[in-house]
């Protein structure tokens, strides 16, 4: 068995690119491992923030997870934490495990404790689109979004390389405008032969830990009613109209362009946050540029009729107005 680990930001499409890797037959996603409360890498962080189950297992009280349930004592040593990983990865009865963790240091920290046979898939979204997701998150500011994107992976750049971690670096845009060939290079790097189902990930049983709920939706063990019951508990409260919008867009299928941020951030803030000091530096290491974004906005615009851009415009000034 070997461990691939998905290192990078938060929002850069882990899941659901995990979950449809999962429909490979020698592929087992095992999801936000590092969140497992037995391994105590929060500790003292919010207790909802923790994992005991997989994210469809987890709906189900009733439910038996064959890969979570029954799980071991926190090991006492980094070595026994890396001898346990293995373990548990080993539960998935796949060629490759993979870890959706995203956090480079989860990855270094197995790596320096004997973990050596691990390469890593280093996913990015354009800083742009990190920054408009971060945003929604948080209420952060656009410039703050970019300048964390870039500390993330100038961070995850510099830990994977300085180990000699073997590494393909895929782009979300990669994704949405050629999904069979970017799946095609994921498979190569991994080594394995065959295709995964794009279409039908959801047909095939997955125990993920954690990870965006869009992509756990269209999975026949998927109850909207119980997960929006365990988010309101955990103070994470998700409306209906956000699960079923989720469902639409995993039903829609196809081709699907990441324009969100061209809607809500306007030039003159994005080009002030792209020249940040370093920005256009990790850009560039990541298949980035300034000029290419702001090209693909331009083309964006002329696809869009007039009445829809006055639209938007008109939820931008309102949004700018209630964040003053």
């Amino acid at each position: 068995m070997r461990s691939i680990f998905i290192v990078g930001s938060s929002f850069c499409g882990s899941t659901i690119i995990g979950n449809t890797l999962n429909s490979h037959s020698q592929v087992f996603h095992a999801g936000e491992v590092d969140r497992l409360s037995l391994f105590r890498r929060y500790h003292g962080a919010d207790e909802t923030y923790l994992l005991n189950s997989c994210g469809l297992c987890g709906l189900d009280d009733k439910a038996h997870c064959p890969v979570w349930d029954d799980l071991p004592p926190p090991p006492a040593t980094p070595q026994e934490a890396v001898s346990l990983y293995r373990t548990l990865m080993a539960r998935g009865g796949k060629e490759v495990a993979l870890d959706g963790s995203k956090n480079v240091d989860w990855l270094a920290y197995l790596h320096d404790h004997g973990l050596r046979n691990a390469g890593a898939i280093l996913l990015s979204r354009n800083p742009l689109a990190f920054a408009k997701s971060h945003r929604d998150a948080t209420g952060a500011p656009v410039w703050q979004g970019v300048e964390i994107w870039r500390n993330i992976y100038n961070h995850t750049l510099r830990s994977l390389i300085t180990r000699q971690i073997p590494f393909i670096s895929m782009r979300h845009a990669d994704l949405t405008s050629n999904p069979q060939g970017f799946y095609a290079r994921l498979l190569e790097f991994m080594g394995l032969d065959g295709m995964v189902d794009v279409e039908q990930y959801f047909q095939f049983p997955v125990h993920a830990l954690g990870g965006n709920v869009g992509a756990f939706v269209r999975y026949r063990d998927f109850n909207a009613q119980r997960y929006e019951a365990r988010e309101a508990q955990n103070k994470r409260p998700l409306g209906v109209m956000e699960i079923e919008e989720k469902q639409a867009r995993q039903k829609r299928g196809g081709t699907w362009r990441d324009t969100a941020w061209m809607q809500s951030i306007p030039d003159a803030e994005a080009g002030a946050a792209l020249n940040l000091p370093g920005v256009a530096d990790t850009m560039s290491l990541l298949g980035y540029s300034a000029y290419e974004l702001f090209m693909a906005k331009q083309k964006w615009r002329l696809t869009q009729s007039p009445r829809t851009l006055l639209r938007d415009g008109v939820k931008l000034l309102r949004s700018n107005r209630t964040g003053c």
